[in-house]
């Protein structure tokens, strides 16, 4: 295939979903840079990920993810086993994440820069999802050093405390800063969004997009000084899991057509984002068609 225009690096997990009403749905495939990778591939197929794959990964979902059409080129093997989480959502609509294998296995299962083929180095755009810091700092570096495409950055809200100065040392870095709102407010310690943005932006992030969940999401671009507001779309909503995770993965792959389009870039995500909660784990994320997500983003157009 061609070199990808969009590459998701990140992890690939084994998910426990206990919802408020106690319902469990154990040994969900999950993981950021899936949910990542196959939202960006319904508005961009030419979209790869960078995903560590554990010794006990099943290999049923490998042959699905090779059947999605991903070269198994940015699957590199560790020698210990798949991450597994426990995702305990509560009624507030918050969630506790429990990390069985510990943060030693974290760090080994994210993507290093010596993880990247080659012919990825040449992507336009990169997309550092949640994993340990010292891995996102290590690929931010050294993806400036052999690359010339944009860096975007999602962070992950376990480790920001007592990290603040080196997280916001990381975004100045980026190109795109990709937060949610408890990641703002953790780093500034406040919930007015717009205001956040522009303290991002001026830290050195061309574009800052920040997650609000059921109230969609905010963009801020530093070139226009220009701020928008994109609501999340109608869905029927069964696991949130990787709704974040989705909505980067189709912003940035929309954006790819239109770099100064963040609205419909906004929209794309939000498109993603309402394929991802309607079903458990990644499997709505599979069965996404680019026909209907491309059909629903012209409509919203129009």
């Amino acid at each position: 295939m061609d070199d990808p225009r969009l590459v998701c690096l990140g992890n690939l997990t084994i998910d426990d979903v206990i919802l408020p009403d106690g319902t469990e749905r154990p040994g969900c495939t999950g993981g950021d840079a899936l949910y990542a990778c196959l939202a960006a591939r319904l508005f961009e197929p030419r979209t790869e990920m960078v995903a560590p794959v554990g010794s006990d990964w099943p290999a049923a979902v490998s042959a699905r993810i090779r059947a999605a059409g991903l070269s198994k080129a940015g699957l590199p093997p560790r020698n210990l086993p798949s991450l597994h989480n426990r995702i305990d959502y509560h009624a507030d609509g918050g969630r506790t994440w429990t990390l069985f294998n510990g943060d030693e296995a974290f760090h080994i299962l994210s993507p290093t820069i010596a993880d990247i083929p080659a012919p990825y180095l040449r992507a336009e755009i990169f997309l550092i999802l949640a994993m340990t810091f010292e891995a996102q700092i290590h690929l931010a570096s050294g993806l400036k050093r052999t690359s010339s495409g944009l860096v975007a950055l999602d962070t992950q809200e376990d480790y920001i405390l007592g990290n603040e100065p080196a997280l916001l040392k990381l975004i100045s870095q980026c190109d795109i800063f990709m937060p949610s709102a408890e990641e703002v407010r953790q780093l500034l310690g406040h919930e007015d969004w717009e205001t956040a943005a522009r303290t991002f932006a001026s830290r050195g992030p061309s574009v800052v997009v920040i997650k609000l969940g059921a109230e969609g999401v905010l963009v801020h671009d530093r070139a226009t000084g220009r701020t928008i507001r994109v609501p999340a779309q109608p869905a029927q909503v069964v696991d949130t899991t990787g709704a974040g995770d989705s909505f980067s993965g189709g912003f940035l792959a929309a954006l790819l057509h239109d770099r100064t389009d963040l609205e419909t870039a906004a929209r794309a995500g939000t498109i993603a984002a309402a394929f991802a909660v309607s079903g458990y784990g990644a499997a709505p994320m599979f069965s996404a068609k680019p026909g209907e997500a491309r059909r629903r983003l012209h409509a919203l157009a129009s």
